[in-house]
Parts: C-alpha cells; sequence; structure tokens
C-alpha cells in the first residue's frame, strides 16, 4: 500500500498540531493552586482537632480564616493569641464522611509549620 506525499503531509501536521492544542489544557488540568492565596501571617485565635485534619482559626486584620492544618499544629497551643507566619504544603487527606478509611483523598494546602511573627 502506497500512502500519497500530500496525505502523509496533512495527516502529520494534523496530528502535530493536535497535540500541541491539547498540550496546554492538560497542563491547566494539573495546575496548583497558588499558595499565596493563603494568608501568610495572622493571629492565632483557635486551634481545634477535628476527624480529618487540625483546624485553625485565624484573625488577619480583622478578617478571620478557618484553615486546615497538619495534626501536630493543634498541639502546639503556645501560638495561641499571637502572631505568626504560616508555613503551607499540599497534603493529601481522607475525602470520607468520617475518620474511618474509605479509600478516598484529596489534595489540600495545609497549615505544616508555626513560626512567631516579627
Amino acid at each position: 500500500m502506497k500512502i500519497h506525499p500530500a496525505l502523509f503531509a496533512a495527516t502529520f501536521t494534523g496530528l502535530i498540531l493536535s497535540i500541541h492544542l491539547l498540550q496546554p489544557i492538560a497542563s491547566e488540568a494539573n495546575k496548583q493552586p497558588k499558595l499565596t492565596s493563603f494568608p501568610p501571617k495572622g493571629k492565632v485565635l483557635k486551634l481545634t482537632n477535628g476527624d480529618l485534619m487540625c483546624y485553625v482559626d485565624l484573625d488577619v486584620r480583622g478578617k478571620k480564616y478557618h484553615l486546615g492544618a497538619d495534626f501536630d499544629i493543634c498541639n502546639q497551643t503556645k501560638f495561641l493569641n499571637k502572631q505568626v507566619q504560616l508555613i503551607y504544603q499540599r497534603s493529601k487527606v481522607n475525602d470520607c464522611q468520617s475518620n474511618e478509611p474509605c479509600g478516598k483523598t484529596r489534595v489540600e494546602n495545609l497549615i505544616v509549620k508555626l513560626k512567631l511573627a516579627l
């Protein structure tokens, strides 16, 4: 079977263009949320252990935030009512109705470290 050169060129060009055009769509789907959308510092109002993660209630210039954190953060009561810097990390969290394992997870930006703000 002989393929005409013009047909081969058109098919090859179409293939290359479709790969090139689909590439930005694939990369958009893999984009991670910017960590800068989370407050970099604030005053710790409350630390609460939950089923799936620790929760930090934060005051940033009068605006209140309820943020997820690593379970170890809830043990750091020395930061209560203090201005802190927050360090976040993308972490897998159970995506179940309770703390019982169900095999489903989701990725969240969690607070993994608190430092006293200067």
